[in-house]
């Protein structure tokens, strides 16, 4: 059942990255909106970079069990993994992205949101990669993921439909 959902999450996560991809390039570029522009880009490399890192690690338990892996530590495996990979990609992607949206003036209040959100998801990979908690805890940390790549997919369309009615 887990593994399942996994599969299905990682279809998701690849589907999103696809799609928004599609939307940038065929967008192309509007003089007069480099800030924009610069968002866009840097919207698109977030929801790559989450789409990616959902799709590997919605895949990761499933490729240990496969591989005969005992459960319990394919699930942790896989959490202590996530606890260390998470927090560098917030620490990569949080510098360009409050750059990106400073430059056309604002910073919305789910950026600050999903950020506290992930240190939460830390904290409770945390405690499953140690066994406190139940294996359970990695897929809503995995499910973040994918919720976060496409919020980023969301931005990233929206801006480009305002610049095309623009």
């Amino acid at each position: 059942m887990r593994t399942d959902f996994l599969l299905t999450l990682a279809e998701i996560a690849v589907g999103l990255a696809g799609f928004a991809g599609l939307i940038v390039a065929i967008s192309g570029r509007r003089d007069g909106v480099r800030d924009e522009a610069e968002l866009n880009l840097q919207l698109l490399k977030n929801v790559l970079g989450a789409s990616f890192m959902a799709a590997g690690f919605a895949l990761l338990p499933v490729a240990l069990l496969g591989m005969e892996v005992d459960s319990t530590a394919a699930w942790r495996g896989s959490a202590a993994l996530l606890t260390v990979a998470l927090p560098l990609y917030m620490l990569q992607t949080v510098r360009p992205a409050l750059a990106a949206f400073r430059a056309i003036g604002k910073v919305p209040l789910s950026y600050w949101a999903n950020n506290v959100v992930a240190l939460l998801i830390v904290s409770s990979l945390v405690l499953c990669a140690s066994g406190v908690v139940s294996s359970s805890f990695y897929l809503p940390a995995v499910s973040f993921l994918a919720y976060g790549a496409a919020v980023s997919f969301v931005r990233v369309f929206l801006s480009v439909a305002r610049n095309a009615a623009a």
